[in-house]
């Protein structure tokens, strides 16, 4: 009843579009069951903090933002360039997903892609888009989805859209829209920023001291979310701790640096749209100038905080240089704490436990499998806001791009695999080497499962990364386990620290070095990591169909290559008679009279003779 709404409006409009049969059908099922993976978590600390907020932010901002990224895909909108780079960033990745009988994606598969993009180019865990130990196709993923979805976006997509497969054109509008309501999110935390200063959003700030201190209020909110409630209408007491931020935050000063480059990036960038007799200096005196700031930072602090991603990697590597496993003994892992040289690695063996970060095979000496605690939620930022937050990039993620786009099918052949994967980089596995005989072994076992073909988004697939690229790629989690919680969640849930004591870490040295002797190198390299033979797949596959479509395309390639053959055995053959000719007419032509108009008995047809006179040059072409 009454006026429409923007997103009633356009789904009317796709159904007299003529690209209304690229939504019509199963597409409204799925991107509603994938929108509600971003909206599951719509009780964040800020921005979406009550009940009556979600239900604003739910039925207002993501209605408004789906109705521009749909016009968009349309060609209407504005933001069209913005799907189309989209699209290009996900091309690789869904050339090699699993599709199904309408040549789209489903569900499940959707929730992977938008998971893996926003994971390695923004360095964003999206709850909801993770598995967070679940199975991506499982059905109760799906009800539970599908409970947290409002009501009227999921009948509005699957009534009035129809039903159809999600395209790459689909998954671009998804990941759109998912960045839409990290925007929103972080405007949010901007907005909260200018009010615990008393400024308005409608007015410009008087200085640059008032810039600065929304700009550094906001950076606060984000690094330390815990500074939100305890500063809430108290401006002065932000101002007084402030200068104290670098010793609870120590890549302070480095972050606002980085910040006021950004700010510069952003003038230099919008030099076109301004009077050239405009004070530069106030640019983001207003909101929404501010507002085009905080959403920069947002789409790029995961990239620059990977720097320091970068440097506990490293770090991590060198306490333990005899390994080339991914892994550091828990004793040593601890180390640098004990030494008091930082305070990066201090947590318990429950909790490495609980994040899948603690290989146990030998319980006397446990050791810490490397990007496992790198990408844990544990060091993430932002982590209390229950719709995103910041963490370190997923390295494996560009080496399964590189993989998806050499092979752009969902399957494989063990050779193929092992050709491509030897001559991949990555920041500490050097290229062209010779894959050892155990990982081309484990490549044979995942392809015995699957009549011969190595399923490229599976279990056992992403395990055959972890072991050849073990600092790089993680281990898999098992199915069924618990969400990884941050250090307060693990706290607040179990009433019990995180952080192990200097009683327990002593005990874990003693007990490593009383066995120190009976440690082998063999211990430390591929061939004796954890290997399991369980498979999940993010989606069910027919093999015998991927494996023959496979091979139609291999047949055809093959009779092209045939074809080849045969074309330049026959130029070849054509070019040694033409030489042949051409050299018999030579020799016949000394004994021919030079004189005469009569025929030679021996001289050469007319046909040979104009042959003989083009040989040279056919013969030096071919």
């Amino acid at each position: 009843s009454g006026q429409a709404s923007p997103a009633v409006v356009i789904v009317e409009h796709l159904g007299a579009s003529a690209m209304a049969g690229a939504f019509r059908s199963h597409s409204s099922w799925c991107l509603a069951t994938v929108l509600a993976v971003a909206l599951s978590s719509a009780e964040a600390k800020y921005g979406l903090r009550a009940t009556e907020s979600t239900e604003r932010v739910s039925r207002d901002f993501v209605e408004q933002q789906l109705f521009g990224e749909l016009t968009a895909l349309l060609g209407h909108g504005a933001s069209r360039e913005r799907l189309a780079r989209f699209e290009g960033l996900m091309q690789a990745t869904y050339s090699g997903l699993p599709k199904n009988k309408q040549g789209g994606v489903d569900q499940a598969v959707a929730r992977y892609a938008l998971h893996r993009y926003f994971e390695m180019h923004r360095g964003w865990y999206i709850r909801g888009l993770a598995p967070d130990g679940e199975r991506w196709n499982a059905s109760s993923s799906t009800a539970m989805l599908k409970s947290k979805m409002p009501t009227f976006i999921l009948e509005l997509l699957e009534e009035r859209v129809g039903r159809r497969h999600i395209g790459l054109a689909e998954l671009a509008v998804l990941a759109a829209t998912v960045e839409d309501l990290v925007h929103g999110d972080t405007i949010e935390l901007l907005r909260m920023a200018y009010k615990a200063h008393g400024f308005s959003v409608d007015e410009p700030l008087e200085s640059e001291a008032q810039e600065q201190l929304v700009i550094k209020t906001y950076l606060l909110f984000f690094l330390l979310p815990w500074t939100q409630e305890e500063a809430q209408g108290n401006g002065t007491a932000i101002e007084e701790f402030l200068p104290e931020v670098p010793d609870a935050y120590p890549g302070w000063g480095d972050t606002v640096l980085w910040v006021e480059d950004l700010k510069a990036s952003i003038k230099h960038r919008n030099l076109g749209e301004h009077s050239p007799f405009e004070n530069k200096d106030e640019y983001f005196r207003q909101f929404t100038a501010m507002s085009l700031l905080a959403e920069k930072i947002i789409d790029g602090i995961g990239m620059f905080q990977d720097l320091e991603c970068n440097l506990m990697k490293n770090l991590l590597l060198d306490l333990d240089q005899e390994r080339s496993d991914g892994r550091v003994l828990l004793a040593k892992f601890w180390s640098p704490f004990m030494k008091q040289e930082h305070y990066y690695f201090t947590e318990t063996p429950a909790f490495l436990k609980h994040l899948g970060a603690l290989d146990d095979t030998n319980p006397q000496r446990p050791s810490v499998i490397v990007p496992n605690i790198v990408y844990a939620r544990s060091n993430c930022l932002a982590s209390s806001s229950g719709f995103h937050s910041v963490c370190c990039v997923n390295q494996c993620g560009a080496l399964m791009e590189t993989l998806e786009r050499g092979i752009a099918h969902p399957v494989a052949s063990p050779g193929l695999i092992a050709k491509l994967v030897a001559d991949l980089p990555s920041q500490t596995v050097a290229a062209p080497r010779n894959l050892s005989g155990s990982l081309r072994r484990k490549l044979d076992l995942i392809a015995a499962q699957h009549g011969g073909h190595v399923p490229l988004h599976g279990k056992m697939f992403a395990l055959w990364m972890h072991h050849a690229f073990p600092n790089e790629c993680p281990f898999p989690r098992a199915s069924g386990a618990e969400a990884p919680l941050t250090h307060d969640e693990w706290s607040e849930r179990f009433n019990t620290d995180s952080v192990a004591s200097e009683e327990e870490m002593q005990h874990y040295v003693v007990l490593a070095n009383s066995t120190a002797d009976a440690a082998s190198l063999h211990e430390l390299n591929e061939t004796a990591m954890m290997w399991s033979e369980e498979e999940e797949l993010v989606t069910d596959l027919d093999m015998e169909e991927l494996g023959s479509s496979k091979q139609e395309g291999h047949q055809w390639v093959w009779a092209l290559l045939c074809f080849l053959r045969f074309l330049a055995m026959a130029s070849a053959g054509f070019a040694t008679i033409t030489i042949f000719w051409d050299s018999l007419r030579s020799s016949i032509s000394q004994f021919s009279p030079r004189h005469g108009s009569g025929k030679s008995p021996c001289s050469l047809p007319r046909w040979l003779g104009e042959a003989g006179r083009t040989g040279a040059a056919k013969s030096h072409f071919v």
